[in-house]
């Protein structure tokens, strides 16, 4: 025979408790703190160099994503500006030709320097490495 579900009784037996008598203190209110969901981070912008490594004087091509869409991006070799491109709708923009100085034409073979691309908060950087 099948029994109808009973529901289930739980006792909670505490051992070694006592109460206190005295006054309760009260809990001091936190401020709620409200967050901004209508601004987002934006995703980080990224940057590349075509090639890698090469000689003072010589030109790079440089791509790049995640930039504020129809905005100029500066393009600084080492901090020295070298280029200007301008983002598409999409933040992206490709194959930006701009020359390595011809004045880093006395550092060290291997020496690596950053290109970086800048366009207001956002920028990235790609490292190059110049060779003889």
């Amino acid at each position: 025979m099948r029994r109808p579900w009973l529901p289930a009784v739980f006792v909670l037996v505490l051992g070694g408790c006592s109460v206190e008598s005295g006054p309760v203190p009260i809990a001091t209110p936190v401020p709620v703190r409200k967050v901004d969901t209508t601004s987002t981070t934006p995703a980080p912008a990224h940057l590349a160099a075509q090639p890698m490594a090469g000689k003072a004087g010589f030109p790079v091509d440089i791509s790049g994503d995640g930039f504020p869409p129809g905005r100029p991006v500066v393009i600084t070799f080492n901090g020295q500006k070298v280029g200007e491109a301008s983002a598409d709708l999409a933040g992206a923009f490709t194959a930006v030709s701009v020359t390595v100085p011809a004045s880093y034409g006395d550092s060290a073979p291997g020496t690596q320097y950053f290109i970086r691309g800048t366009s207001g908060p956002q920028y990235a950087e790609a490292p190059f490495v110049l060779t003889r």
